[in-house]
């Protein structure tokens, strides 16, 4: 009785091996994009929680903003780029962005993004 064979071909090997290097890529595009988000909300809500701003203007939010993400290295959200309301007495700070990431060539992926310090 002859016994069946076990395991991946050479091809399957390699195909399952590109798709894995292709994941990869993706990934470590991403990542960076997503921690500058995280960044960004955590410093909206440091701004908020302080109690130093809550009746402060929009013009010293944005001067806040723009020495934190300063210390941070964030570029993909600038101060006027802030949408600066008060909803029920509290600060409430948005804004939304897109970044570009290449990938291979000439394609790229766009994603858009929405921070909110509610």
């Amino acid at each position: 009785m002859r016994e069946r064979q076990k395991g991946i071909s050479l091809i399957g090997f390699l195909l399952v091996s590109v798709a894995i290097v292709f994941i990869s890529i993706f990934a470590l595009k991403l990542v960076p994009a997503y921690l500058e988000q995280y960044t960004i909300e955590k410093v909206f809500r440091q701004i908020t929680n302080n109690p130093e701003f809550s009746n402060a203007t929009a013009a010293d939010v944005r001067a806040a903003f723009a020495r934190q993400v300063s210390i941070d290295s964030v570029r993909a959200v600038g101060p006027s780029d802030l949408e600066i309301t008060r909803e029920a007495g509290k600060l409430v700070i948005e804004t939304q962005y897109q970044v570009t990431i290449p990938l291979i060539a000439n394609v790229s992926l766009l994603v858009d993004f929405k921070a909110s310090s509610r």
